[in-house]
């Protein structure tokens, strides 16, 4: 496995970007022997160091705007959230100075293979679930990166394990080695394009989890979006799909998905049946997942039952409740237009009480028209986005401005009759109102259960 020796053994760094990747980094490089000057552009919170605010070898630089870059320093990491144009980023880059995320600098002292995840929409889920296929066939995993637990915090351990990553385009923009054995690029819709400049930029972020890998590797992708794979891959290409066959990869087949290779016959690998998460976005995300846990060792046999045991991923088109017919659907992880297009695609015509809105990221909400024009009774608009969605979906369904979440659910909960659904997928980020979309999901659910046990209560 390639690696970078410039980033082994380095002595004094910069860890640009103290959440949780920033801090993992900084922990591993002062296990490692560095000493660790930190920054943020904004002031941390009451204990968020740790054991670091302590560390003679840890300084922290005051917040706002970075001063010159420190002699001396031989590295720069920076955690996803840093635009790659900050002027303390350009002047290291001048200086020749490598500036590397932070799971490339993991990626320098593990023990073990990656497999990697990305795409704009289901890497937490497909990362998840090929995560427990390979445990269920007892390979020591890790499941890590941006669906929670910083890959660089995870670098201490037994060696030999396989470390299944989620990869977000901020992350990818930074490696320079990471070379996973097996890779999968899921899909590609407009999203970050107020960091990435235009679609191209995007996929071309992306399509990096491919760029180091070897022969040997295994890259997969969706066979039904053309253009995701780069045309210089020097992995194996697998490819999956919904609507037809594929030389070497899976494909949808009736009522079961099947698996071949480069001129072998068509083998089941497993029914949809095996699968407890709904609609196809989730089929979608099965097979990757079986794909890439075959690549790293997992037998065909047991990949049915161990699909079967998957319960999903909080916030993820996850049902938290029914009231008289009506259910109540908590996709707040649905932060971009492609995301809430897939999630409405399970739904009957009409059926949906949706609730839009957030913070827009730069995309063209207007591409949301046909599948919000098809599911949609009524859709609920709350946050900075909600004139942006009225124009951009002005004669689709009834449009109600909402402003908040709880006047929203409120609203779609008494308009909603039998047979229909409540479903909270944004296609905005949610940090106008909220403090990430787990804090969104959480407030969603914590209304449908007040309204569920006013039910009762009346009853």
């Amino acid at each position: 496995m390639s690696r970078s020796p410039e980033l082994r053994g380095l002595r004094r760094t910069l860890v640009y970007g103290l959440g949780l990747s920033g801090l993992a980094a900084a922990r591993l490089l002062r296990r490692r022997g560095a000493e660790v000057t930190g920054f943020d552009d904004r002031p941390l919170a009451a204990g968020a160091l740790g054991e670091l605010a302590d560390d003679p070898g840890f300084r922290l630089l005051p917040p706002g705007v970075p001063p010159a870059l420190p002699a001396g320093i031989e590295a720069v990491i920076v955690s996803p959230g840093v635009p790659a144009g900050r002027p303390l980023l350009a002047a290291a880059r001048e200086r020749g100075v490598p500036v590397v995320a932070e799971v490339e600098l993991a990626w320098q002292h593990l023990d073990g293979r990656v497999v990697a995840i990305t795409g704009s929409n289901g890497k937490s889920t497909t990362t998840a679930l090929a995560g427990a296929l390979l445990a269920a066939a007892g390979v020591p995993v890790e499941v890590c990166g941006n669906i929670g637990r910083p890959l660089s915090a995870c670098v201490e351990g037994s060696a030999g394990r396989t470390f299944v990553v989620e990869l977000s385009s901020f992350q990818l923009e930074g490696i320079t080695s990471l070379a996973p054995v097996a890779a999968a690029l899921l899909n590609l819709s407009a999203d970050h394009l107020d960091r990435h400049g235009d679609l191209a930029g995007y996929l071309a972020a992306k399509q990096r989890v491919f760029a180091f890998q070897e022969a040997g590797a295994i890259a997969v992708v969706n066979a039904d979006e053309p253009g995701l794979a780069p045309p210089d891959l020097a992995a194996r290409l697998r490819r999956f799909s919904l609507t037809g066959p594929v030389a070497d990869g899976c494909w949808r087949d009736g009522e079961r998905v099947v698996e071949r290779g480069p001129g072998a016959a068509p083998e089941e690998l497993f029914r949809l049946a095996d699968l407890p998460l709904a609609g196809p976005h989730q089929l979608e995300n099965a097979m990757a997942a079986a794909l890439l846990a075959l690549a790293a060792g997992a037998p065909r046999a047991g990949i049915p039952a161990a699909l079967a045991a998957f319960r999903g991923l909080p916030h993820r088109l996850q049902q938290v409740g029914e009231r008289d017919g009506v259910t109540f659907w908590d996709d707040s992880k649905g932060t971009n237009v492609g995301a809430t297009v897939r999630a409405l695609e399970g739904f009957a015509p009409a059926s949906v009480h949706l609730i839009l809105g957030g913070r827009s990221k730069g995309t063209d909400l207007s591409a949301l028209a046909t599948a919000v024009g098809r599911a949609a009774r009524a859709a609920y608009l709350i946050g900075e986005a909600t004139g942006e969605l009225a124009r951009a979906l002005a004669g689709v369904c009834p449009l109600l401005a909402c402003g908040t979440l709880d006047v929203a659910v409120a609203r779609a909960a008494a308009a909603a009759r039998p047979g229909e659904a409540v479903v909270l997928s944004p296609a905005c980020a949610s940090f106008d109102q909220f403090r990430d979309f787990v804090h969104r999901g959480e407030e969603f659910q914590r209304l449908v259960g007040e309204l569920l046990a006013a039910e009762v209560t009346r009853g």
